[in-house]
This record gives C-alpha cells, structure tokens and sequence, in this order.
C-alpha cells in the first residue's frame, strides 16, 4: 500500500460520478490517471472508476446493454485486487453495488429500448446507480 495522496481533480470526479454526471466524471477521471504518477494500484483504480462512469454513461443517456455490462465487468475485475480499500475509497462496496448494478442490467430485454417500461427501468436503475464511497 503506497502513501501516494490523490490529486485535487480525483476528489471532484468522485463529487461528479457520485451526483450521476458520469460523462463529467469519465473526462475528470482521465485528468486524474495522468496525474496519478507511479503509483499502479492508484492508477488502475482511477482506469476502472472511469469505465464505470463510461459504463454508466452509455446505460443511462445511451440506452447501451451490453457495452455497459462490458465496461463494468472489466472494471470489478481490476477492482477486484484492490479490495478493500485503497486511495480513501471503499473499493469492497463498490465491488458490491456494482456486481449488483450488472445483473440488473443483465436481466433486462435485449431489445427494450423505448416505452415507457424502458424509461421506468432506466429510472430505477439510476436510483441504485453505485456511489464511490470514501473512507
């Protein structure tokens, strides 16, 4: 575990991802990687936190399935050996939300993307969007 201390622009992306503006905060979130220096671990943290705001981005304001699954896929999976918490961030919770997040999109029609039933799913969805968790 490094004592690398997270820039400015880390904290605002959270601030974004976390208030549901998930382009915001992919675009921030790659300002942050750049600046993340040497530190691996930080670095992809910050990788993963980005595909789950693209990830997020794409099923909310796109209507995307399987690209939304995808991105978030990849993401536990580098979150995974980060468990259970690194750069102040609860990654074991998010890891939980997000697996969660994933089976419900899963679980969704492959063709439902309009109507109202798509709109009150993607509703729902938002409302149990994960949240970055600081520690």
């Amino acid at each position: 575990m490094s004592d690398y201390s997270p820039p400015p622009s880390f904290a605002d992306a959270i601030a974004a991802f976390n208030r549901g503006a998930y382009f915001e905060a992919a675009e921030m979130f790659e300002t942050a990687s750049h600046a993340a220096g040497d530190d691996n671990d930080f670095k992809a943290l910050i990788v993963a936190f980005n595909q789950i705001a693209a990830a997020l981005h794409l099923r909310f304001e796109r209507g995307g399935r399987q690209a939304s699954i995808n991105l978030m896929s990849q993401a536990m999976l580098a979150l995974d050996d980060l468990k259970p918490a690194r750069g102040g961030v609860d990654v074991e919770r998010l890891c939980v939300e997000l697996a969660a997040c994933t089976e419900e999109i899963r679980a969704t029609p492959r063709d439902e993307r309009d109507g109202l039933k798509h709109r009150a799913r993607i509703f729902l969805e938002r409302r149990r969007a994960p949240k970055i968790n600081r520690r």
